[in-house]
Parts: structure tokens; sequence; C-alpha cells
């Protein structure tokens, strides 16, 4: 598998957020895409998911039975793994930037290929 995906307690998980490059986080008012070290005070009450995430890794931020879970998934090769671009509008980081996307594959007891994680990488 060219991933590891593992739960982390949410104390641990949000002190370590600014390890991260990236920020994409939804949240009651709106959406807050931008560099990590740019978004200031987060009000976790407004937050109903979120993502951090630079090449190597993502810390995914969820809602469950209202409380707030976090799992971390870390890219270990990159076989297996399909690189896909998603242009993103103007005010995101500016004109003709891309949000790019990671597929992880992985393979059924007959050979099919599916995909197993969607991880955010990068944007160029």
């Amino acid at each position: 598998m060219s991933y590891i995906a593992e739960s982390v307690e949410m104390d641990k998980a949000l002190e370590g957020i600014l390890q991260y490059r990236y920020a994409l986080m939804y949240m009651t008012d709106g959406i807050v895409f931008k560099n990590t070290a740019e978004i200031g005070n987060i009000e976790w009450d407004d937050c109903i998911e979120a993502r951090f995430f630079d090449e190597e890794r993502e810390l995914h931020v969820y809602e469950d039975d209202g409380c707030l879970r976090a799992v971390e998934a870390r890219k270990t090769s990159d076989d297996d793994c399909l690189i896909k671009k998603y242009e993103l509008r103007k005010r995101y980081f500016g004109a003709n930037k891309c949000l790019r996307v990671c597929e992880h594959l992985d393979y059924d007891k007959d050979g099919q290929a599916f995909v197993a994680l969607t991880r955010l990488v990068g944007i160029e």
C-alpha cells in the first residue's frame, strides 16, 4: 500500500496543525483555504470539517457524533498513486492555481483497482 492512515488524538492533532503547509476548512459561515501559517485563531465550535496537508501527509479533522475526530494519512511510496489537478477559483491562492489530489489505489481479490484513499497534496 502507498499510504498509512491512523487515528490521532484531537489534542495532539490540534497542536501539530502548523506543521502542515495548507489548510482547507469548512466552517459554518464559509470556507477557509490558505497557507496554514495564515489561518490565525480557529473557532473549532464552528468547524464542520478540515484538512491540513502537504506533499507527504494530510490531517483530516471531522465531526462524528458531536465530537471532532482526526485521522492522519501519510504517503509511504509513489506506487499506485494517481495525481489529479483541479483548477481553483482566483480568490484561493491567486490566478491559474490548481489543487493537487492523490488517489491512492488498492486492488480487490480479482485484481480490480479501486480508490482506497483520497489525499490532498498541494497547490501548483
